[in-house]
């Protein structure tokens, strides 16, 4: 499963982009991120922090004002992995069924980046994907984003990507 940590940051900075505009590294930023425990499979916690660090830093370069903001709204905040835990057996099983295929696209936009455009986040797949794992989004919502993501991949496996 993918590190909670990077996940958490991640969805931080997907409620960062719901608000503002992104840098051009963010996309980038998402993918290598979501992509970096199956891609560099034999990490350790250094590497773990300067993921995390990165996020972040992309963070506050997408919203400044929230890193010193005095009263947060939590919308780009790092998110409480144990929410998703905590969920009924089913949220949690989706939400995390999501999550694994996010890893995976983002696996395959690493190693297809030669074209210089990143599959899946001109759409914004990633961000929503990231934002409907965050918030509490319904059983159905959540059912159909899986439905998407399988979609994609099957789509990579069958060489129409």
């Amino acid at each position: 499963m993918i590190e909670d940590k990077i996940i958490s940051a991640l969805i931080g900075l997907a409620g960062a982009c719901n608000n503002n505009p992104k840098t051009a590294r963010t996309d980038n930023m998402v993918v290598k991120a979501l992509a970096f425990p199956l891609l560099c499979p034999e990490y350790d916690d250094k590497a773990l922090r300067e993921i995390v660090d990165g996020i972040h830093s992309e963070k506050n370069s997408v919203a400044p004002g929230c890193a010193v903001c005095t009263a947060p709204c939590g919308n780009t905040s790092d998110y409480d992995m144990q929410r998703i835990y905590e969920s009924s057996d089913e949220i949690r099983k989706v939400k995390l069924q999501i999550l694994e295929k996010l890893q995976k696209l983002a696996a395959y936009a690493c190693n297809n980046q030669e074209s210089g455009r990143i599959p899946y986040t001109d759409g914004g797949f990633f961000y929503r994907a990231l934002l409907y794992v965050g918030h509490n989004i319904d059983e159905a919502a959540l059912h159909e984003l899986l439905d998407e993501a399988e979609k994609m991949e099957h789509n990579i496996k069958s060489g129409e990507m």
